[in-house]
């Protein structure tokens, strides 16, 4: 592979924004086998769908931000304002995953996941991106985007829409979502602010967003321990586990509270906070093994 080939790979591959798509995935695949506990062809097809399908809407998304994102120091290097990927070549790159997720869901599950999968890509791409740009508060309707490729998963795999396991599931996933932003909020605020966002910057004070951004977390770790409560999670092992890192989470977030206020360290807290939400889905997925 020449180096030019490799670049453009790369360049590709940072468009598709894996690292951030392929736990969406797993969220599906969580909200599948929730349901129906088997590793089968099946739940990884689907799951491979739901992520076409999430990195359709990221592509979507970039498309709507181009200026924007050239206009913040975190983002005016990606490659679509870089002007290393065309807009052309954006569009059907889009088009391309949105109609492959679509037939992959379809065929592996059944209209309802591939309904729901579309209302996903409507809420981000339309209600959310554009809420940002009138409300600081927009990520609290946008973290609906997240909390449906759970339900995508579970419907697929014949789940009613209503069922008690997977309204709490999403419960947790929308509200783990919302310390996360807050936390990109007290790093890139002023970012936002010069692409012209409404930011929480100018109506908190960054002692405020610290202080809300704990309230957030500690209501994520009561939505992960509801699981328990409500018998979704069962075995007693996986219990005690999830409840110790838990308290680990509570206790690392309180360390969040004695940075200054000018401080800029908050890269490790989304880190923690990522990493104890793939352990609860990886927890969720243990007890249904066992």
């Amino acid at each position: 592979m020449t180096n030019k080939t490799s670049t453009k790979l790369k360049d590709w591959l940072e468009f598709s924004k894996l690292k951030i798509m392929i736990p969406v995935s797993l969220t599906g695949f969580t909200g599948y086998f929730a349901f129906n506990p088997q590793f089968s062809s099946e739940i990884f097809l689907l799951s491979f769908g739901i992520l076409l399908m999430a990195v359709s809407a990221s592509v979507l998304n970039q498309i709507q931000e181009v200026k924007s994102d050239g206009m913040m120091i975190r983002t005016s290097n990606r490659p679509l304002p870089a002007k290393r990927i065309t807009l052309t070549g954006a569009f059907l790159f889009f088009f391309f995953n949105l109609i492959t997720g679509v037939i992959v869901i379809y065929y592996t599950g059944n209209i309802k996941a591939v309904i729901i999968g579309l209302f996903t890509i409507f809420w981000y791409n339309v209600i959310y991106t554009y809420s940002k740009r009138i409300t600081a508060f927009a990520v609290v309707p946008g973290a609906i985007t997240g909390a449906l490729p759970p339900l995508i998963g579970w419907v697929a795999a014949g789940g009613g829409i209503w069922d008690k396991p997977i309204v709490f599931i999403e419960f947790l996933i929308f509200i783990g979502q919302i310390p996360h932003f807050w936390l990109l909020i007290l790093k890139y605020g002023e970012d936002y602010k010069q692409a012209g966002f409404p930011s929480l910057t100018n109506i908190f004070t960054r002692s405020q967003i610290k202080r809300l951004t704990f309230v957030w977390v500690i209501s994520s770790v009561a939505a992960a321990l509801f699981l328990c409560y409500f018998e979704i999670i069962q075995n007693s092992i996986i219990i005690v586990i999830l409840v110790a890192i838990s308290i680990y989470v509570i206790w690392q977030f309180l360390d969040l509270l004695k940075i200054r206020a000018s401080g800029n360290n908050f890269g490790k807290y989304s880190i923690v906070l990522d990493l104890y939400f793939l352990l609860v889905l990886l927890l969720l997925i243990s007890d249904k093994i066992i």
